[in-house]
């Protein structure tokens, strides 16, 4: 009779010890599931950071060829007074060189 208690004992500790390691495996890979799915999100935030950063790299290289630009063109006026302006003095009624810019565009259009 004493055997019987003590196999019983024996197939209810194997009976939690299964149910435990089942419900371990199965936490895990739940786990496992949602590290991927969190390795695949990092990798496509690298990816959008990448694209950001060289789209950003751009649009300053093509900023700074476009301030370049302006600044040659200032340099120019400077240097060639324009007789429309008054002879090239930037401090007049026509808002200094940036001014004829302005001023020139819409008398063209």
């Amino acid at each position: 009779m004493e055997n019987r208690n003590e196999l019983a004992r024996l197939e209810e500790f194997v009976d939690k010890l299964l149910t435990r390691y089942n419900t371990l495996k199965q936490d895990f890979l739940t786990l496992k599931a949602t590290l991927e799915e969190r390795d695949r999100e990092c990798a496509d935030l690298k990816n959008q950071v990448a694209e950001l950063t060289s789209e950003q790299a751009t649009v300053g290289s093509r900023v700074a060829d476009l301030i370049g630009r302006i600044e040659q063109w200032e340099n120019e006026q400077s240097a060639d007074p324009d007789p429309e302006t008054g002879g090239g003095d930037d401090s007049g009624e026509s808002g200094g060189v940036q001014g004829t810019l302005f001023n020139r565009e819409t008398a063209t259009t």
